[in-house]
Parts: C-alpha cells; sequence; structure tokens
C-alpha cells in the first residue's frame, strides 16, 4: 500500500512539475474521483487559547503540508487550517485574514507579504473587518504655509499602489480596498502591507492599535494551459471571481443596490471623527445593472473645506469635492444648482448621477495651500441608492 501510494505522488508530481499545496488541493485526492469532496474553499473560525483564529475548510493532508495548523474539524474529512497571520508574515492562501490586537508597545514596525496564487490574479480585496489605528492629526509639512491632515502616528501604506490608495489610519472599520496588480511587467509578484507605528512606550496617551483584515485574491480570466491540463476545476475561482472584480481604477466598489460609502477615517459617530488625510485622489464604483438608469445620494454627513464669500455655491468655491458626473441636486431651488460636478457641501442636500457610462464618483483632496478650520470635522457619510427610474 505504501509503494502505491508513492507511486500515485510521483505520478502526480511528475505531471505537475511540484506539488501546489496552496491551492488548497487535497494531494491525495487520486486515490478518490469523488466530486462531493471537491467543494468550494470555505471560512470556519475557532476558539483558541489566545483567542477566535480564522481559518479554512480543507483537506487534512493540504493543512499539514502547506504549513497550516488543525483545528477540529468542519466537513467530511476536512479540518480548519489556520496559517499565522501576524506582522512578518507571508501568505497566498486565496482568503487569509490579517490580524493584531495584542501588540506589544514597543512594535513601531508590522509588514505582511501578499503573495499571488496564481499568474492570473488581478485584484486583491481588502475588508477591513476591524482596523483602528491613530487618527490623522494637524501637520505643517517643511517649506508649507499651512497645515495639513496626514497619519502622523499610525499609517498603513499598501504597496505597489497603482491607482492612488491613500495612506490609512484612524477608524476604518467595515471599509475595503482594492488593489490592482499588474503581473504582465514580470515584476510584480505580491502585494505588502506596511503598517508604521507610534511606540506607546513614548506616547502612552494614544490607544493600542488594533486591526483584523480580510484578504481575498480575485483572478480576473487569462490564459495558463499548464493549469487547465492539470487542474480540470482551476477556472471555476475565475468564473466566481468575475462579478466581484471592480472596475479598473477603483479603489472602492459597491455591488449591493444600496448602502453607504464614507470618507477613510470616518468612525461613524461625529463625535470623534478628525477628518481624512490630505493630498487624496481617487475612484469610487458602483455595480451598474442592465436596468439601472442613475444613482440617488442622501449625505448623513457631509463637511469638506470650502470658502463661500458670496452665499452661493461654485465649482471655484470647493477646496476639496465629490466629482460627480451628470450632477443633479433634488430641490430645483437650491443655491448648490451653481455646481456642475463637484459637490462640496455644507447643509447637505439630496443629489443624484444620471451618468450614461459606469456609475463612479472621484473623491479628490489634492489642494492644500489654504487655511484649515480645525474645529470642523471634515468627512462625508453618504447613503447611495441605484435608481430604475429616471426622467
Amino acid at each position: 500500500m505504501y509503494f502505491v501510494l508513492c507511486l500515485i505522488l510521483f505520478i502526480n508530481s511528475a505531471r505537475a512539475g511540484f506539488f501546489d499545496f496552496t491551492e488548497v488541493d487535497d494531494p491525495l485526492s487520486s486515490l478518490w474521483q469523488n466530486e462531493k469532496l471537491e467543494k468550494k474553499l470555505s471560512e470556519c473560525r475557532v476558539l483558541t487559547k489566545s483567542g477566535i483564529k480564522y481559518g479554512s475548510c480543507v483537506p487534512y493532508s493540504s493543512c499539514m503540508l502547506s504549513g497550516g495548523s488543525s483545528n477540529g474539524f468542519c466537513g467530511l474529512l476536512q479540518t480548519c487550517c489556520i496559517y499565522e497571520n501576524t506582522c512578518g508574515k507571508t501568505t497566498d492562501a486565496k482568503v487569509a485574514y490579517f490580524e493584531a490586537s495584542d501588540l506589544t508597545n514597543g512594535v513601531t514596525n508590522c509588514n505582511y507579504v501578499i503573495k499571488l496564487r496564481n499568474p492570473n490574479i488581478c485584484q486583491i480585496r481588502l475588508d477591513f473587518v476591524k482596523f483602528n489605528l491613530a487618527p490623522a492629526t494637524l501637520v505643517l509639512p517643511q517649506y508649507a504655509t499651512d497645515k495639513v491632515y496626514k497619519c502622523n502616528n499610525d499609517r498603513m501604506r499598501i504597496l505597489p499602489n497603482f491607482y492612488n490608495i491613500p495612506d490609512l489610519c484612524g477608524n476604518n472599520d467595515k471599509q475595503h480596498v482594492y488593489i490592482h496588480v499588474n503581473q504582465s511587467d514580470g515584476v510584480t509578484k505580491g502585494v505588502q502591507l506596511e503598517l508604521t507605528l507610534s511606540d506607546r512606550n513614548y506616547n502612552p496617551t494614544l490607544f493600542a492599535p488594533s486591526w483584523k483584515i480580510k484578504i481575498t485574491q480575485l483572478q480576473c480570466p487569462g490564459e495558463d494551459t499548464r493549469k487547465q491540463l492539470i487542474k480540470p476545476d482551476y477556472s471555476k475561482d475565475i468564473i466566481e471571481d468575475y462579478p466581484l472584480l471592480a472596475p479598473l481604477g477603483a479603489i472602492q466598489y459597491f455591488t449591493e443596490k444600496s448602502g453607504y460609502f464614507k470618507s477613510f477615517g470616518f468612525d461613524g459617530s461625529v463625535t470623534n471623527q478628525i477628518s481624512y488625510t490630505y493630498e487624496q485622489s481617487y475612484a469610487i464604483g458602483f455595480k451598474r445593472e442592465i436596468n439601472v438608469c442613475g444613482i440617488k445620494f442622501t449625505p448623513e454627513y457631509f463637511s469638506l473645506p470650502y470658502e463661500n464669500p458670496t452665499g452661493f455655491y461654485s465649482d471655484r468655491n470647493c477646496k476639496h469635492y465629490l466629482y460627480v458626473p451628470e450632477l443633479y441636486f433634488d430641490n430645483p431651488l437650491s443655491t448648490s444648482n451653481s455646481l456642475v460636478a463637484k459637490v462640496c457641501l455644507n447643509e447637505p442636500e439630496v443629489f443624484r448621477s444620471y451618468a450614461p457610462g459606469p456609475l463612479y464618483v472621484h473623491f479628490i483632496a489634492k489642494m492644500t495651500n489654504f487655511t484649515t478650520e480645525e474645529d470642523k470635522k471634515q468627512g462625508f457619510n453618504i447613503k447611495y441608492e441605484l435608481l430604475n427610474k429616471c426622467p
């Protein structure tokens, strides 16, 4: 029996070139061809001595041979496989979690590497289940005359960064970002999350940083003949990932018919809200089905820097703004109707976009040569609704 098993494994290795345990395939699957065992990768969680840990339901042999730790059972012949997900670790799993909640005060750097699991990976979605770093603070950059908000104490930076994901700090619970990667350049093989933290030994008034980030690798349609031959179900992930892919260039993408989007660092309660960081410029996309004709925006909180010397709004008054294609305001008597596409309201008003193409907005916070009103809590929290009936 031992000889037969070795022979089977040798044949598989000869055909594949190597065992690819990171793809969560059971290397012993050749012993059985039961489609019921070929389940979609599913998440699991277990209670350990150090708290709740998240993992994936995979065959025990895959977990053992890929460096994970087995924790009980979840399904037929499967175990909840957990991989180390703290500072200095690397993952190439389809779905992984990067978390930290009990860092010692002296920790000032925490890096995490996401290794792209195959040549078709084109996007990585980060979901911030929990994300709480020190908020942005007003600083005076060298040679500048005006203060700007920056991640001065704590910061998370993402590399590579093709579409302007800003440095992240403050409270970003329930936020998300898309990382676009380009493997055709022959250089990009992974993504690095770099966290720079203030030493709490010297800054005891700062609360302890904590985060739990869900990492999902998404595939684009592509060609990989070798993989298709040795893995007949390789294309399943491509089919399932396709609806989740963000439009090229968008770092946030909302696929539900309604929901909320907010500025980074907005903690949901205006009481503790300070500001987003300055020098931001990025695109937010919304999934458009065939029967959708527009999108409605209802601000629940909206405060961006502007100048309004005449009492009437215009594009010239906006220091930072949302750029909204085909902008319309619900109130026809509103003075805001002088705006063409830039929104920087101090009185929240309902507005809409009836753009004929993709649905998106841009957030632009590039201008820095103005005096910031320090007592104003800057940011936005906006409800969106996709429309099926339009004028």
